[in-house]
């Protein structure tokens, strides 16, 4: 049993012997006590005051006298109205470092038999990926890890959306401006080439709306008759019908793309066990959507284009089939989301990481399920997150304003490769390892900056800011694993302590170590690694102050050996949970 569950039936077994009150123990309310307060765990004893038939503060000090009396764990308490503040013996703590050392508390959970899908990255095969994706990416990969850790068999995809409108826009441009131009005869990236046809595409789009605008005619009107627009729609049309032509120029072009990806994908240090490509799910979709229509759950209007209406949900009619027969995500959506419970029956659950600009999407989507008569539709679940903001304003992709993601790769490694080169400390590694640490530090830091915020919430991003070895960054608790290492290093295998009386910083920071596991089932239940990421530095941080405070190579005896164990239960939770947000720790900075 953990020290809650202890407390906690102790708790359940005074009010049922006392009181004659029955009360499941796992209703009783325990938690870490706050930092401005005496103690280690805090009953909530408000709940048991009209049983007790006292005053909060009478029926705290009972409680604490039984416990202090029943248990030879805790030693002391105080009271704050209705709120027992319950302090453990040192004996407690110490046999609690030896057991989570001696059982690694720290690995994952017991396969617990649930299959989820977690689908991140996504992006469209017209251009490279860039900033928001990174947060995407990140998140995604994440949220895997750590459903994993948490004893969930997770199947990490992506759905490459790999046709449409946007997709023949970069085709088009390739094909009346690109004079053949290759990856191999520019130099490069693939997909930095198809997204600058992507822009290329839309630059002569937008001088042949203003031309027709100062000819006369209705902007709006001259977006739709712009001869480029008409032929990227003919594109579209050729495309669905499989003419030779327009399908051997979209493989030739994805393949760029794809090259280039998998290129980002390896630096990002993220993998998929599976993918999916909307060119091989859309028919699928179309034809779920033209046998709901038949069954009456969707409609056809003038144009022919296929609609649902959700009006009385609270929403709208969605668009689901284009008048010219040509089909729109929503559409792809459908046949994906099916085509993946049926590749994975025993699936409880999918995970779709997208940024809260698709929120609506998402309900559109799950309701078209739901009304479709699908049993799996409540296992969706729409991972919403903020978008990503820099200083300069927002991106957009058309206009090429977007933050490549392998530009800023590259900007936070050789930030870190300055910062490092300034402190010097690194002349006796040779050029192969200090290259390799400003990657596992560069990387490292962009990843960490995007996570420790939570998913919900809009961030700014600030490149400098997220390698800065001082503050609430990835290299701070990069650091302090390395002075762990360093520690260990020194100290040796030592032994395992017989007695110790713990301070208050040895005591702060072995409650919070063995918090590690309830953290991450929190993190694995909300979608939310940034729970991990903020633990992780209130570890580091918990760590500094007991190593700036306590001696631990010029000690002896117990003291020394309880430091040690301290440091290496530190350095272990530390890479767990470094690991569980997709980073390297080093062992030496």
């Amino acid at each position: 049993m953990s020290i809650q569950e202890i407390i906690s039936a102790a708790v359940a077994e005074f009010l049922g012997s006392t009181y004659n009150h029955e009360v499941d123990a796992s209703s009783v309310q325990i938690d870490k006590t706050r930092k401005e307060f005496e103690g280690d765990y805090t009953v909530v004893v408000f709940p048991f005051v009209r049983v007790m038939k006292n005053s909060p503060e009478k029926a705290g000090e009972e409680l604490g006298n039984y416990l202090v009396s029943s248990l030879d764990i805790v030693d002391s308490f105080n009271v704050i109205k209705g709120f027992l503040n319950v302090s453990l013996t040192s004996s407690c703590w110490l046999s609690q470092l030896t057991s989570d050392m001696h059982h690694q508390t720290w690995n994952a959970f017991d396969d617990n038999g649930r299959t989820v899908l977690v689908e991140y990255s996504s992006p469209n095969t017209n251009k490279p990926l860039h900033l928001g994706h990174l947060r995407n990416n990140f998140l995604g990969h994440s949220v895997s890890l750590i459903k994993s850790f948490a004893g969930e068999n997770v199947v990490k995809t992506q759905i490459i959306n790999d046709r449409g409108v946007h997709i023949c826009k970069s085709m088009l441009a390739w094909k009346k401006f690109g004079e053949g131009a290759t990856p191999q005869s520019t130099g490069m990236k693939g997909d930095k080439l198809v997204g600058f046809f992507y822009v290329r595409y839309d630059k002569e789009f937008r001088a042949q709306v203003e031309a027709m605008v100062n000819d006369g005619m209705d902007e709006e009107l001259a977006k739709k008759e712009a001869p480029l627009a008409k032929e990227v729609q003919q594109m579209l049309i050729d495309w669905e019908a499989g003419e030779p032509d327009t399908v051997a120029l979209w493989k030739m072009m994805n393949e760029w793309v794809y090259d280039g990806f998998d290129q980002t994908y390896d630096r990002l240090g993220v993998e998929f066990d599976t993918l999916y490509y909307e060119s091989d799910t859309y028919l699928k979709g179309k034809n779920i959507v033209l046998e709901g229509e038949k069954k009456g759950l969707f409609y056809t209007k003038d144009n022919g284009s296929k609609w649902v209406d959700l009006t009385d949900q609270g929403l709208d009619e969605k668009l689901l089939i284009r008048a010219d027969g040509t089909t729109v995500y929503m559409t792809q959506d459908i046949g994906t989301a099916v085509q993946r419970f049926e590749d994975y029956p025993a699936l409880k659950q999918i995970v779709y990481t997208v940024g809260d600009e698709q929120d609506y999407h998402f309900k559109v989507l799950f309701l078209i399920l739901e009304k479709l008569g699908y049993a799996f539709a409540p296992a969706c679940r729409h991972l919403s997150y903020g978008m990503v903001d820099l200083p300069s304003g927002k991106m957009k992709s058309r206009e090429g304003t977007v933050v490549d993601a392998d530009d800023l790769m590259q900007e936070v490694v050789d930030a870190a490769r300055l910062s490092s080169e300034e402190k010097g400390k690194l002349d006796e590694l040779t050029d192969e390892a200090r290259n390799e640490l400003y990657e596992i530090l560069g990387i490292g830091a962009l990843k960490f900056y995007l996570l420790r915020v939570d998913p919900k919430k809009r961030m700014m991003f600030d490149p400098a800011e997220s390698v800065a070895l001082n503050g609430d960054t990835g290299p701070f608790v990069q650091y302090t694993y390395a002075r762990c290492m360093a520690v260990l290093r020194k100290a040796g295998e030592g032994s395992t302590p017989a007695n110790h009386t713990l301070n208050a910083k040895e005591a702060s920071l072995l409650r919070e170590l063995t918090a590690y596991k309830s953290v991450v089932k929190e993190a694995a239940e909300q979608m939310n690694p940034s729970l991990i990421a903020n633990y992780c530095l209130d570890i580091a941080k918990l760590y500094n102050q007991f190593y700036h405070d306590n001696p631990i190579l010029k000690e002896e005896g117990d003291v020394r050996d309880f430091r040690v164990m301290l440091t290496r239960y530190t350095a272990n939770v530390i890479e767990s949970g470094m690991a569980l947000l997709g980073i390297k720790v080093p062992e030496r900075m």
